[in-house]
């Protein structure tokens, strides 16, 4: 298996593992891409990851982390939303400015709240790969 297949078999086990909620994991599949290899959308890639690792310190009743790790990850995220709403901006093949904007408003949800089992994990928005 070459790189690129690496990389992208290491992207898409995230996206499904995110998509199970399964944010530890997410991180670590994500985490392989970010450390091993540098790639263009290297920020975004760590944006993802730092947003995944917010969702696992809510799961582990850790508010400080997730609100320091969201306010991070949609600071790092905001450099790739475009100017005009109406463009939808493609990264590894996913709708980043659809993920980008549900990921700020549970960011905006996330400083409201003084505790974690106030979060709405329904908000926690999907990972659509295109096809």
């Amino acid at each position: 298996m070459n790189d690129l297949q690496k990389i992208e078999n290491f992207f898409n086990k995230g996206v499904d593992l995110f998509n199970e909620k399964k944010f530890y994991d997410a991180h670590e599949e994500w985490e392989e891409i970010w450390s091993n290899y540098y790639l263009k959308d290297r920020l975004f890639i760590q944006g993802l990851i730092q947003v995944t690792v917010s969702f696992y310190h809510l799961s582990t009743n850790n508010i400080k982390g997730a609100k320091n790790l969201m306010k991070r990850a949609v600071e790092k995220l905001n450099q790739f939303q475009p100017n005009n709403s109406s463009l939808h901006l493609n990264i590894r093949g996913i709708n980043a400015s659809q993920f980008i904007s549900s990921i700020k408003i549970c960011h905006e949800k996330l400083i409201l709240i003084d505790s974690c089992n106030q979060f709405d994990w329904n908000l926690v928005p999907k990972i659509k790969k295109y096809k």
